[in-house]
């Protein structure tokens, strides 16, 4: 090790003193040694290297205390950080590989999953909680700390199969942070108490997470869309019904049976491209393309109802939406709608112009009939967004057969939607972390905030957790 820097001050000025000391004896001084003055002046040297030195030292020591609190501190505080991720990432329910019992006539997960919801059965429409977290206080403020974070999650086991409804709560005692793990429904697990637990019992199952603790606040992502405009379609000012009109007035989009309008529209009278003596696909395939439309006595030709402004939609860059509706086939096991061959025959749905054209930002989304009793009625979800706004647009089914019997079939649709997607982007207020109730359904993300202190010295953490699974049951 080197020497240190006092060691190195006082031995300059002993050998100048020394070196003094020396010249006087040969200039012939009668005298050797120091004055008194001299002594003092060299006495009061060292004294100030000392003091010096000694701060500089006491300095470097406080800073590498410090700095080491620090460093300790933000370890905890990431650590801590981490272990609330993996919680919070696993809230709400997902599927389950047991949905449906043997036979295909009740969906046994349905009456567990309810427990992992807050509320979700409320009588009243506004205190309904479909979501799978809450905050203690209900709505505390942004600036200060909470109180709990209680989230319910769903156990799996390792084939995929429901195992149980856990509930897990991190809360802030003092500076003690701490997390508590309890079933609400089904079987114990590890480190998780069984239902009904309470009291001291429980207390087995609380770990100590973090002492220290200076800052725990958890936000919530300000839902994109929040409940009132969610859907777009059908609007909450129509009749919450659909119709459907042929497009016409080109030589090879055939008009077709659209029926009466209503909760789903039957379509039959499929354009068929099938040659029996040829059995090759024309040059100009002939097609039938029908416009979705709010169901209403307004008459008009199938462009000016698209350019109603019921039935038009504008789709905003950065965003992102979900169109949904639900496909159904006659009972009858001969059906012809169910001898669709997929690659050859062609169902699709998509958006429009007003003029007929397709909107080159959104591709059409191709889908099946069902093909068996059990699916007879089978919900289609197609997800997208735009990298550009699209404005003005109409949505529109095609289709077009090339098989013998395909398109002498019906085919109904149903239940179509249009909807904002609530998990689209995560917004964060820090003003606020207030959701009511029936929007907590849409928070799709949480913003964890933590400050942890050790000797003196605070280290952070933030971190953004997704939780697509968290709600809605319905």
């Amino acid at each position: 090790m080197g020497m240190h820097p006092v060691f190195f001050a006082v031995r300059n000025v002993y050998e100048e003193t020394m070196n003094l000391a020396g010249r006087k004896h040969v200039s012939g001084s009668r005298k050797s040694g120091f004055t008194l003055i001299e002594l003092l002046v060299y006495i009061g040297i060292v004294g100030i290297v000392v003091i010096v030195a000694g701060q500089a030292f006491s300095n470097s020591t406080k800073m590498r205390v410090r700095t080491q609190s620090m460093l300790k501190a933000s370890e905890v505080a990431e650590n801590v950080a981490a272990l609330f991720k993996v919680d919070v990432a696993q809230m709400g329910a997902k599927s389950s590989l047991e949905s449906h019992s043997a036979d295909g006539s009740s969906d046994v997960f349905s009456g567990v999953k309810d427990s992992v919801y807050i509320d979700a059965n409320n009588a009243s429409d506004e205190s309904k909680d479909s979501s799978s977290f809450r905050f203690v206080p209900e709505n505390p403020s942004a600036t200060g700390n909470l109180q709990k974070f209680i989230m319910r999650r769903v156990r799996y086991t390792e084939t995929g199969k429901y195992e149980a409804v856990e509930q897990v709560t991190w809360s802030l005692q003092g500076t003690t942070l701490s997390r508590t793990c309890v079933v609400v429904d089904g079987t114990a697990g590890d480190n998780c108490a069984p239902k009904n637990t309470e009291g001291d019992n429980l207390d087995q199952f609380t770990t100590e997470i973090a002492t220290g603790v200076d800052s725990f606040k958890v936000l919530p992502a300000i839902p994109a869309a929040t409940e009132g405009d969610l859907q777009i379609f059908p609007s909450a000012s129509g009749s919450g019904t659909i119709r459907m009109v042929s497009r016409v007035g080109t030589a090879n989009v055939l008009p077709l049976d659209a029926g009466e309008g209503g909760e789903s529209v039957t379509l039959k009278g499929f354009a068929s491209n099938y040659n029996e003596a040829s059995d090759e696909i024309p040059a100009v395939k002939k097609l039938n393309e029908v416009y979705v439309l709010e169901n209403s006595n307004v008459e008009g030709s199938w462009s000016a109802l698209c350019g109603n402004s019921a039935n038009h939609f504008t789709f905003v860059q950065g965003r992102e939406y979900e169109l949904s509706f639900n496909v159904t086939v006659p009972e009858d096991a001969t059906e012809k709608s169910k001898m669709f061959v997929p690659g050859k025959d062609h169902m699709a749905v998509g958006f429009r112009h007003v003029d007929g054209e397709k909107v080159s930002q959104i591709p059409d989304f191709i889908f099946y009939p069902p093909s068996v009793n059990e699916a007879n009625s089978a919900k289609r979800v197609m997800r997208f967004s735009v990298a550009e706004t699209v404005e003005n647009v109409c949505a529109a089914f095609t289709f077009s057969f090339f098989t013998p019997v395909a398109a002498n079939g019906s085919l109904s649709i149903g239940d179509f939607r249009i909807k904002r997607v609530a998990s689209a982007t995560y917004n964060f207020n820090p003003t606020t972390t207030s959701v009511s109730k029936v929007d907590k359904k849409n928070v799709k993300a949480f913003l964890l905030r933590l400050k942890v202190k050790r000797d003196g010295e605070a280290g952070a953490a933030e971190v953004v957790i997704p939780t697509p699974s968290n709600g809605p049951k319905d």
